[in-house]
């Protein structure tokens, strides 16, 4: 009777409704609280008992055994006891293909042999992928240095190059007025001979607060033939923001022109105001600053500031290798050569002017500089594309979105950067004309991935596949490889990581790790991002593992 009445007591808590799970869980409505299930059946079929075949020891016998049953969530694992365990894999139809059905089978038979060889093995170090798919992710995750990144040097020895080589050709353009290669070499030269006078060397970083054109173009290569590095100070942005960056990026100079530099803080900073007549002067009478020998690889080439998901910014400090992988890798993947006019629209400030100006200097192509004036107005824009010729443009998708493709009809490729770039945007671009997809963080050298975009695909287009010199890897919260097709951590390694973040080495620390995929000491950076692997080594961006955008 007792136990009658406890059973009693007890049937109210049998059952408990899915929706008042539901309401007492902390994940919100709406979104599925279950989407797995597993079972472990334990019907009474085991035969290996003493009697006679199919009967067990007190007298009990099992004639037939069938179990129809259907399984009401999207996958299923049901185990089933008998002289061998019995593991099946249900899926609805819809959401699984039976080809990922026994991929998902085949990683549970992996994890499951390791734990019967070490069953003291830690669960975040148990294996996953079979050694077939380990090596195709392998494939997929690491490419080749381009092929002309080997001795190619530093992007402003290219670039000197290209001025010996072609020196009548025009290197950038801005409006009616021109900037031959020799013209673009001689000033550069003659500017860096004054900022090495000024105290410009190796490590050191000048901060260069210019509006665009051929004067700021000037001021970069300027600073690395000095051997010194810059940092982008947009006139537009605020003055405290501008004094926070060249505060904590260390820059010894700071140059720019009258209606720039007068927001800035004094003090410590020696300020070149470069339209200034006798300091004009006295850059005209420097002589021509040639490049300096071999630059290494590791050497510091800009800071470029970036808030990321901190909300406090940081500068990340690029180096002279990963901008010549860049131009090496980029330049034949955007299709530009000798000739090839490349709009310069970026702000200096964000990392998309840095591929604008090295790749297409680098291969002795023509930058078309967009004024401020025209930069506001799409119509402007617009026709200044189409004014000059510009056949390669990189823009965000917002403003594609803005603009009709109509607009650019003259210009035959466009690179999608900086955002997610929309099924929408994606369809309308990539119709008549070759449309590219960029992804990469500030700290991996301005590009990570990149790849045509089918106008067809449905949905956001993937974000393509790792460029030349680059190693992109999707992994687990321990850095091991995910399989394909399952959303993971985007973690970049290869020439283009930075050294890390500018005085900041507890935050350089954790977001600059070990490559344990590598094992040649090499570093990989964390982007907080999250992706999958598609067939074929393709990426699909499936947004920020902190929810967050990183903004500049």
């Amino acid at each position: 009777r007792g136990l009658q009445e406890e059973e009693a007591r007890a049937r109210r808590f049998e059952h408990t409704p899915l929706v008042q799970v539901q309401a007492s869980s902390a994940v919100p409505a709406g979104q599925p609280l279950f989407n797995t299930l597993y079972a472990f059946e334990n019907y009474p079929n085991d035969t290996r008992q003493e009697g006679p075949a199919g009967t067990t020891t007190d007298g009990l016998s099992v004639s037939r055994n069938f179990a129809s049953q259907q399984v009401h969530y999207p996958l299923g694992l049901i185990a089933s006891p008998g002289p061998e365990l019995k593991l099946s894999v249900t899926y609805e139809g819809a959401l699984f293909d039976a080809v990922t059905a026994r991929r998902m089978a085949g990683h549970l038979g992996v994890v499951l042999e390791a734990v019967a060889g070490d069953p003291g093995r830690r669960l975040s170090g148990l294996p996953l992928l079979t050694s077939a798919e380990r090596e195709l992710l392998a494939g997929w995750s690491e490419t080749a240095p381009p092929a002309a990144a080997g001795a190619a040097g530093a992007v402003h020895e290219l670039v000197a190059a290209q001025a010996a080589a072609r020196p009548d050709a025009v290197a950038v353009a801005c409006g009616a007025g021109q900037l031959t290669y020799a013209g673009l070499a001689e000033r550069a030269g003659r500017l860096a001979g004054y900022l090495r006078a000024a105290g410009a060397g190796p490590e050191t970083v000048i901060g260069l607060c210019l509006p665009p054109g051929p004067g700021m173009v000037t001021a970069v290569l300027a600073a690395w033939l000095a051997g010194a590095a810059y940092l982008p100070l947009d006139p537009a942005y605020p003055a405290a923001r501008l004094a926070f960056m060249l505060a904590d990026s260390g820059a010894a100079i700071v140059a720019g022109v009258s209606g720039t530099l007068g927001a800035l803080p004094a003090g410590r900073l020696r300020a070149v105001e470069l339209d200034d007549p006798a300091v004009a002067a006295a850059v005209a009478a420097c002589p021509v600053l040639p490049p300096a020998g071999v630059v290494p690889p590791g050497r510091l080439a800009y800071v470029m500031y970036t808030s990321g998901s901190t909300g406090v910014p940081k500068g990340a400090q690029v180096t002279h290798g990963g901008l010549a992988n860049l131009a090496a890798a980029q330049g034949p993947l955007f299709g530009v050569a000798a000739g090839t006019a490349v709009a310069q629209f970026a702000s200096f400030s964000f990392d998309a002017a840095v591929s604008e100006i090295c790749v297409t200097l680098a291969r002795g192509g023509r930058l078309v500089t967009v004024p401020e004036a025209r930069r506001a107005d799409l119509r402007l824009l617009a026709a200044l594309l189409r004014e000059q010729g510009a056949g390669v443009v990189t823009l965000p998708p917002a403003l594609l979105e803005a603009l009709a493709p109509g607009e650019l009809a003259g210009v035959g490729t466009v690179v999608s950067a900086g955002e997610r770039l929309g099924g929408g945007a994606a369809r309308a671009w990539g119709a008549g004309r070759r449309l590219l997809n960029a992804y990469g963080p500030t700290e991996t050298t301005v590009c990570a991935s990149a790849g045509d975009v089918d106008p067809g695909y449905p949905g956001a287009p993937p974000i393509g596949r790792p460029i030349a010199g680059t190693r992109v890897h999707v992994a687990d919260r321990s850095l091991g490889p995910v399989p394909a097709g399952v959303t993971g951590d985007l973690l970049v390694g290869g020439a283009g990581v930075a050294r890390g973040y500018a005085g900041r080495p507890a935050l350089t620390a954790a977001w600059f790790v070990a490559d344990p995929f590598a094992g040649d000491g090499g570093r990989l950076y964390r982007t907080g991002d999250r992706a999958r692997w598609l067939a074929g080594g393709v990426l699909d961006f499936a947004g920020r593992a902190d929810g967050q955008l990183k903004v500049r």
